[in-house]
């Protein structure tokens, strides 16, 4: 029962409104949206994994939700840098629309249960 969604194993799904949100403040490459995710108070991300993190901004990015580019700098090695685009920006005010439906659900959701189990 380590996987239940009951104990929120599954709100990882909410990493692309978390990264669509990150990345309208600015473009960063991988590493700093790892860090980013790690220090969000948006969402518990202190244990993400790096490699689904980047598979997920590589779907993001073939869907045309974010561009990326190569920065290549003398002093280090090329770095991935993402940045949202204008169907991101769209897909995030859907977001906002999808979830703040969804709270409402859920605050009724709640209730109930508060109703039958205390």
């Amino acid at each position: 029962m380590d996987k239940c969604a009951c104990k929120g194993s599954f709100l990882d799904k909410l990493l692309q409104p978390t990264l669509l949100t990150i990345l309208y403040q600015k473009p960063l490459h991988g590493f700093s949206l790892l860090k980013e995710l790690e220090q969000s108070s948006i969402m518990d991300y202190h244990k993400i994994d790096p490699t689904g993190l980047y598979r997920t901004l590589k779907k993001m990015e073939h869907a045309g939700l974010l561009i990326s580019h190569l920065d290549i700098n003398d002093n280090t090695q090329p770095r991935r840098i993402y940045a949202i685009t204008e169907d991101g920006k769209d897909c995030l005010k859907h977001w906002k629309i999808t979830l703040t439906h969804y709270r409402n659900h859920l605050d009724t959701l709640i209730q109930s249960i508060t109703e039958v189990i205390d």
